[in-house]
């Protein structure tokens, strides 16, 4: 994964060279859903999120559309694609990302079906 996702057509790796830094790390499927709970119900730098039940909404959204589960479906069809996909977090040094602690992250596609997720935030 490491050899391609630089290569893939995602506007946060654009113009990573072979020098640049780029780190990718698999991660366990609690810990994604951790992280995207947060995000969704805390929000970013600056931003109150969407609180407790909406949170876990988009959250769940997230987690549905990475890991290919078909729309409509129910909370336990999602958690079963999620945990029989492949998680990934990755950073790189390119001006997309902003490297500060908590505000960037990746999370390239498990699957083919799957599409990458890549978020920022500065104050």
């Amino acid at each position: 994964m490491s050899a391609v996702l630089p290569a893939l057509p995602m506007a946060c790796v654009d113009g990573l060279g072979p020098a640049d830094r780029f780190e990718i790390a698999i991660r366990p499927v609690d810990e994604i859903w951790r992280l995207f709970f947060a995000i969704a119900s805390m929000g970013g730098m600056g931003s109150s999120g969407v609180q407790g039940a909406y949170g876990r909404l988009w959250a769940w959204g997230s987690m549905a559309g990475l890991s290919g589960a078909p729309e409509g479906a129910s909370a336990d069809e999602v958690e079963s694609h999620a945990r029989q996909s492949t998680w990934f977090h990755f950073e790189a040094d390119t001006d997309w990302f902003h490297n500060d602690i908590g505000s960037d992250y990746g999370m390239p596609p498990s699957h083919p079906t799957a599409a990458g997720l890549a978020a920022t935030d500065t104050d």
